[in-house]
């Protein structure tokens, strides 16, 4: 192992987790394009590590945004089977269906697309951020989100990320749940959602013909998963204190973007 490589995997994957512990993401849509450039060879081994990675992000964000009862548990059991099955197809799709160059071209346009989305919401500036609107939480509504949840597992499983690109909007947009209680709830749901996708992972190595054989690159999960708990803790704790929800919408919008030109740029 490369211990110069390691530690700039460890400061840009601190700096990932810090940040987006505030967005309701785990933080996969850099995890992935970092791992890739920094020695980890292909994809079917960055999503899995990136998936670990994503839990102790959210996990560390959930006790933060909890303290300060911005985590909607009861919601978020609602929500989580929708997730769950998603994940499943999603990795399943990344393994059986997506190349490398596929994968990375689908990663970007979806990051693009809902990029613009959020920059159209947060130029329009209509709506309150900081108020829930409870008239939303209807039966129609809230089952028509469990489904859509789908759609965040797949983006979990499939991109090692941890769906809140979804899970954030259907949150604010649809069920009317005020910003960061939508980026807590989302951090939430992310954890579970991650252990499946990673779970379908080992199962796909076991079913191989030579037989289980653990990937040497999985040793940085042990190694990198503390430092992104730290960096998570210290910057949703930071966030929480610091940051004005529309900063925090802004900054979401930036590192969705970053994420984006990076995949292009390799693509190109």
């Amino acid at each position: 192992m490369d211990t110069v490589l390691l530690l700039i995997q460890a400061g840009l994957i601190f700096g990932v987790a810090f940040i987006y512990a505030n967005l309701g993401l785990g933080g996969g849509l850099l995890f992935v394009p970092i791992l890739l450039s920094t020695g980890v060879p292909d994809k079917d081994l960055a999503v899995p590590i990136s998936l670990t990675l994503t839990i102790a992000t959210a996990t560390s964000s959930v006790i933060n945004h909890h303290r300060r009862g911005l985590v909607d548990f009861r919601l978020g059991r609602v929500l989580l089977t929708g997730a769950l099955i998603g994940a499943v197809v999603g990795t399943v799709f990344t393994l059986k269906v997506l190349n490398q160059e596929t994968f990375e071209a689908f990663f970007a346009a979806v990051l693009i697309v809902f990029g613009l989305y959020m920059v159209r919401d947060w130029v329009k500036n209509a709506r309150s951020v900081d108020e829930d609107d409870d008239s939303a939480l209807t039966p129609p509504r809230i089952g028509g989100t469990a489904a859509a949840t789908a759609g965040s597992g797949f983006l979990s499983g499939s991109m090692g990320i941890g769906g809140g690109l979804l899970n954030v909007p259907l949150l604010v947009y649809v069920l009317g749940r005020k910003t960061r209680k939508a980026i807590g709830t989302s951090s939430l749901l992310i954890i579970p959602t991650a252990a499946v996708g990673f779970a379908a992972y080992v199962v796909d190595l076991a079913l191989r013909p030579g037989g289980f054989a653990w990937p040497a690159e999985f040793v940085l999960i042990p190694i990198l998963m503390p430092v992104v708990f730290v960096g998570a803790y210290l910057g949703s704790r930071w966030g929480l204190e610091k940051l004005r929800t529309r900063s925090v919408a802004l900054l979401f919008i930036i590192v969705l973007f970053i994420a984006a030109a990076k995949l292009v740029f390799d693509l190109l």
